[in-house]
């Protein structure tokens, strides 16, 4: 848990009053503060039972005028209900200064003003936050529980680059230079299909490690771009068996290592491979 010091909220200068106070006003004991807070709460509680003039719901006052709102939270502050620490939970890729602005939380701001349910709505709008819980915990803490998303994959969408989730959600840009890593993957509605194809590459780690790209054709199935410029056309149906076969033919007779540049499964139990023009005309005047 992290504590974060919410920025002091400006307060208008006070107006030196004309009459001087011929004693200084003592502070009251700490111990007090509990009492004082209850009874201001009960004050409240009391009013609303009277007339339903104040109704406070999620840091909100219905049937009010702005003026008496003002003074009810006043009040309110003055007895001890106001911010004056926030704690994060759960916090590793967004930073420090996003989810304060989100928050809009500061410091000596009345408590019961606050809305949690707004803030979790801005910081649910962050892209690297999948949920959060925010809460006002009396007298003066604002408490925030958030979950963050996995960075899974690079998804080239109309010529930019962007981090998404494994549930295909959208990051954003941010943090892409610490995930050059991840493959990239290319198509229209690529992020919600890639988790699976993701996982079936993972049953082969070593060759998984040679694959740089995805392509999603058609809203149907995969094109693989491995390294040495070499595209693996997989099939719509079974991707699965054709890259179990894939990996033991590369394993068996080192296919992936020739001078290839398509590995075409799509078809059943066809393989089709086309090599590249040097090596094919090389092949064709050696067999003359």
């Amino acid at each position: 848990m992290r504590r974060v010091n919410p920025p002091a909220k400006k307060q208008p200068p006070r107006r030196k009053s004309a009459r001087k106070t011929a004693k200084r006003r003592r502070a009251l004991p700490r111990w007090t503060r509990p009492a004082i807070i209850a009874a201001t709460i009960m004050a409240a509680i009391g009013a609303a039972s009277y007339g339903g003039f104040w109704a406070v719901d999620r840091g909100h006052v219905a049937a009010i005028g702005a003026q008496a709102a003002q003074s009810f939270f006043a009040a309110t502050s003055g007895a001890g209900l106001s911010i004056e620490d926030v704690f994060v939970e759960g916090r590793r890729e967004t930073t420090q200064e996003q989810i304060m602005l989100a928050l809009d939380a500061h410091q000596n701001a009345p408590i019961l003003a606050y809305d949690p349910g707004d803030a979790r709505a801005r910081l649910t709008k962050l892209g690297w936050i999948a949920d959060a819980v925010v809460e006002r915990r009396f007298p003066d803490t604002i408490y925030v529980r958030i979950r963050e998303r996995r960075a899974m994959a690079i998804w080239q969408r109309k010529g930019r680059l962007v981090l998404v989730d494994d549930e295909g959600a959208v990051i954003g840009r941010e943090g892409l230079d610490r995930y050059g890593h991840l493959k990239v993957i290319v198509g229209a509605d690529a992020p919600m299909h890639a988790a699976k194809l993701l996982k079936m590459l993972s049953a082969a780690p070593d060759l998984m490690q040679r694959v740089t790209a995805a392509v999603w054709v058609g809203g149907r199935r995969w094109n693989l771009r491995l390294e040495d410029q070499i595209d693996v056309r997989l099939p719509e149906q079974n991707p699965e068996g054709a890259w179990k076969k894939l990996v033991e033919l590369d394993q068996e007779h080192a296919l992936l290592d020739r001078d290839i540049t398509t590995v075409d499964m799509r078809i059943p139990d066809r393989l089709i491979v086309r090599m590249r023009p040097e090596a094919a005309r090389k092949r064709r005047d050696g067999s003359t």
